[in-house]
């Protein structure tokens, strides 16, 4: 293939038929509750060797370039989709893992996390995806917590196009998708319209169908 590393992985994920969409009836919903016609199941490419190894390929290239491998000593994977692919880029650069959890076990510095790692270590935080980076802002918080020094947080996906979301660096965004799917014909002409219409407004699209329209305080 070739292009660049967000073309190449849009056309991946594309071919791998985990863009799911929805233009009529009920739309899909995130847990953070905005409304979307589209979902991509990033974890499901864990289970396609090929695809999942070409995008840590150029997950790693992505990385290099914008914060580089010399910035961070350990990687932190979010719980629970993210440690995959965490693991996958820790063990390819022989670096240590630690996985995030959603919530506190045990107790100490370290409730939150599986594995251990000193104060002041610097990490760069991993998921699968984000929408709007709520998730990945509370982890970065615990990791702050827990006295790491976050020098980065980079995820496979970005969907980009939800307001307030902390600086994330990403392989691919939701506009990198639907640009291959226009070039390749992946998708009805009326789907992507409906594509288009959410990711040029996606508060406005959500709050049409039934999802939120900001985030709450």
């Amino acid at each position: 293939m070739t292009g660049s590393p967000a073309a190449e992985a849009a056309e991946l994920i594309l071919k791998s038929g985990i863009v799911y969409t929805r233009t009529s009836g009920d739309p899909f919903f995130f847990s953070s509750g905005w409304a979307s016609p589209v979902f991509v199941d990033i974890k499901r490419l864990i289970s396609l060797p090929a695809t999942r190894n070409r995008l840590v390929e150029l997950s790693l290239s992505v990385i290099d370039k914008h914060v580089g491998q010399e910035a961070y000593e350990q990687i932190a994977g979010c719980e629970l989709a993210g440690v995959p692919f965490a693991a996958m880029i820790a063990d390819r650069q022989n670096k240590p893992l630690v996985v995030a959890r959603k919530q506190g076990k045990g107790f100490g510095r370290l409730a939150r996390f599986e594995g251990s790692f000193e104060p002041g270590m610097r990490t760069l935080l991993m998921d699968d995806l984000t929408t709007d980076g709520r998730t990945k802002a509370s982890v970065q918080r615990a990791l702050q917590e827990a006295e790491a020094d976050v020098v980065g947080i980079y995820v496979v996906l970005d969907y980009n196009i939800f307001p307030g979301a902390p600086a994330i660096n990403s392989l691919v965004t939701l506009a990198d998708i639907i640009a291959a799917a226009a070039r390749g014909n992946h998708l009805a002409p009326s789907v992507m319209t409906e594509l288009d219409a959410f990711a040029g407004n996606a508060p406005q699209w959500s709050r049409r169908n039934g999802g939120i329209a900001e985030i709450s305080a």
